[in-house]
């Protein structure tokens, strides 16, 4: 995915990450903008579907 021309990193792809179920459903789509934080949420989401 292109990021807006305006982006200061427009030269770099985005970063889009799945959380995928079981089954094969999407149930989460990341724009990955904090790559140190990400495992985190996905983590957290995780969690909140498994709940």
């Amino acid at each position: 995915m292109a990021r807006p021309d305006d982006d200061k990193f427009a030269d770099y792809p985005r970063r889009m990450s799945f959380l995928i179920d079981p089954d094969g459903l999407v149930r989460r789509i990341y724009d990955v903008d904090d790559v140190a934080t990400h495992a985190d949420d996905v983590l957290a989401d995780l969690a909140e579907l498994q709940a």
